[in-house]
């Protein structure tokens, strides 16, 4: 069987992971051929492309395991690493660059021990269009190459940075930071001198205020603008559990399961003292909860209560929330709320004033206000020839508010109905699930999906040719 996957990061390498585990404990007779296209190499997504040792994930190490059924796993390799001491909490935040490793050495074991039967080739260039061909699909890439297969896996992500707050282009701007995931593209920032602004005040803003502020220039502030100016809450200083709640009486409303959520975080606060156990619980119901609301009702929740549960769901380490609250204590980081009206270029920088009528002088801006949330608007050439968008034959659909690709447990549907040959996971499901982002959740699909792909390999390799 021949396969493409679209993307090498997390997502798409942790869907060879699981294929090669499930090639290997299946009948011989299954062999996999694929090709892997992403411009940036193996292992190398948008969040653990970093280098920086003080960008820590903000999930810990005992949720970070590849398999979600062996949960120790990436506690072991922390400790096989004489990063983390034997019998030590699991309770840890481990630098992302260490987990990017983590995943590259569990996928080299798996591709060793599947001896052959997933034969994987890395072509660096993007995708750029996908078409069906017959009963599979062709796929074309950044360097005019094609590439057949009989099934597709897209495991982009987002790939796509917003920019909506801008009031004009900045793309061309040297000092300007689209999108500071991008390999490198923050090196000059911290590197540089001069103060930063950043657009956006979630986990990507603490990320660049923790290496600009802790960077050899002295003197460097930083702010960092978002309309309502909140940062991520931190994670607590030690394990709480989670307090899962039953769900089964939370209605279907948004009043409804908004009023029953409240409810569930004050009686875990009051009988436990802190919030966080609530919200982690009820993450476990987040998909299911999602699942009730109707099409008005989830865009309620993205304009309403989106913000408020994304600062606390999205949390920062508690080594680093300690960095950001002393930087903000010295003088060397600001955040407020605010919304930019305007920007100039300056003979070192630029001048950025903001609605209220503040003005900024900063050396660098840096975008960090996350991926466009409309996949039909991200411009895309992948999803667009995907969605008919540049005018040929629709493969696939979203859901009404664009979130996502409609799918079945992953597979895509197409206009007619019609399974289609491409699976998808990660960011790209969030229309359908919500809660799709995050690798507790992602590597929970790639393991399902890989098992959907060893399947149809088990049935390819027993159908005899002719």
């Amino acid at each position: 069987m021949r396969l493409v996957v679209v993307g090498a990061g997390a997502a798409g390498s942790l869907v060879l992971l699981h294929l090669a585990r499930h090639l290997a404990a299946g009948s011989e007779g299954s062999r996999v051929e694929v090709v892997v296209l992403d411009p940036n190499g193996p292992v190398n997504g948008a969040a653990f492309c970093t280098t920086d040792p003080r960008h820590l994930l903000n999930v810990p190490a005992s949720g970070m395991s590849v398999d979600p059924e062996d949960r120790f796993d990436f506690v072991a390799h922390l400790v096989a690493e004489g990063l983390l001491a034997e019998g030590a909490s699991p309770y840890f935040f481990a630098p992302r660059a260490e987990w990017a490793r983590y995943l590259r050495t569990r996928l080299d074991e798996a591709l060793a021990a599947v001896e052959g039967r997933l034969v994987v080739r890395h072509v660096l260039a993007a995708a750029t269009s996908v078409a069906r061909d017959g009963a599979g699909v062709r796929v074309t890439d950044s360097d005019g190459s094609t590439h057949e297969a009989e099934h597709l896996v897209l495991a982009t992500g987002l790939p796509t940075v917003g920019d909506d707050w801008a009031p004009r282009d900045l793309s061309a701007q040297e000092r300007y930071v689209a999108d500071p995931w991008r390999p490198g593209a923050l090196d000059a920032v911290v590197d540089g001198e001069g103060d930063v602004l950043v657009v956006g005040t979630g986990l990507t803003m603490v990320d660049v205020a923790v290496s600009v502020v802790g960077s050899s220039a002295t003197g460097r502030r930083v702010a960092a603008l978002s309309r309502a100016g909140r940062l991520p809450q931190p994670h607590a200083e030690s394990y709480l559990g989670e307090v899962v709640p039953d769900v089964s009486g939370w209605g279907s409303t948004l009043e409804e399961i908004r009023g029953a959520a409240v409810a569930h975080v004050r009686e875990v606060e009051a009988t436990q003292g802190s919030w966080r156990p609530a919200v982690d619980g009820i993450r476990y119901r987040v998909a299911e909860l999602w699942g009730r609301l109707a099409t008005g009702e989830r865009e309620r929740f993205l304009r309403e209560v989106a913000g408020d549960w994304g600062v606390r769901r999205h949390r920062m380490p508690p080594t680093t929330a300690a960095v950001v609250e002393q930087a903000q204590e010295d003088g060397c980081l600001e955040v407020a709320a605010g919304r930019v009206v305007a920007v100039e270029e300056a003979a070192d920088g630029f001048e950025v004033e903001t609605a209220d009528g503040r003005r900024i002088h900063a050396a660098w801006i840096v975008n960090c206000t996350g991926p466009r949330s409309d996949v039909r608007t991200l411009g895309n050439p992948v999803l667009d020839s995907l969605l008919g968008a540049d005018g040929g034959p629709a493969l696939a659909t979203t859901d009404p508010l664009g979130l996502g690709l409609t799918t079945s447990e992953g597979r895509l549907v197409g206009a007619d109905g019609e399974l289609q040959p491409v699976w998808t996971l990660g960011a790209l499901r969030r229309g359908e699930l919500w809660e799709s982002t995050a690798i507790p959740e992602i590597r929970v699909q790639a393991e399902r999906l890989a098992g959907d792909l060893a399947a149809v390999a088990a049935r390819c390799a027993r159908t005899p040719l002719g």
